[in-house]
């Protein structure tokens, strides 16, 4: 590896596009590289330009996805959430509508052998977030997690630090999981 004497940043030959290494297995070879301006971007710690407008571009649509799932019916954004999971492994166990008092989803992710207790609210409070960890804490011998999931959040949601095991998701994680799970058409066909 060799580290960026302006930036420190490590690099690593698996981290690099394939343009600058293409003539790395050439070593008896005393050329220009074709791509020496791609080497010296990187050396220098600079993006891509073609990259940089490409994750600015993803990012403006981010924020739009996520003035859209502030507007979902509940009934849609629980809708939503059960999408996510199951693109990330999650399986829920429980009809929609239909599971135990004060859980909205149970999932499970058999890859990790866990069971999640999932609440999904349009809006909360920090009461509403605390009132549902307590339920977790009293379920924790069946929920190896809790994911509480709220698109418009009535002040700041602060999970608590001392337990890591549940997880908040406010309209811009959401967002960024919608984007990343290319699901941005269905929250669009929800409004149109």
């Amino acid at each position: 590896m060799v580290e960026s004497f302006l930036k420190g940043r490590l690099l690593a030959i698996s981290d690099l596009p394939g343009t600058a290494t293409i003539t790395g297995g050439f070593k008896g070879t005393v050329c220009t590289p074709t791509y020496w301006q791609t080497m010296i971007r990187i050396i220098q710690d600079e993006k891509d330009p073609d990259a940089a407008k490409a994750a600015e571009a993803r990012g403006d649509y981010e924020r739009a996805i996520h003035k859209m799932v502030t507007r979902l019916s509940w009934r849609d954004f629980e809708q939503l959430i059960d999408l996510i999971l199951a693109r990330t492994g999650w399986v829920r166990i429980s009809t929609l509508g239909r599971t135990r008092e004060g859980i909205d989803v149970e999932a499970e992710n058999l890859a990790a052998r866990e069971m999640a207790f999932v609440q999904v609210k349009s809006s909360a409070t920090q009461e509403v977030l605390n009132d549902y960890v307590e339920r977790f804490k009293g379920r924790r011998d069946f929920y190896a997690r809790m994911i509480f999931a709220v698109h418009t959040p009535k002040g700041k949601l602060t999970p608590p630090a001392d337990l890591p095991a549940v997880q908040l998701w406010t309209g811009d994680r959401v967002a960024h999981l919608v984007v990343r799970l290319g699901l941005g058409e269905w929250v669009e066909s929800r409004l149109a």
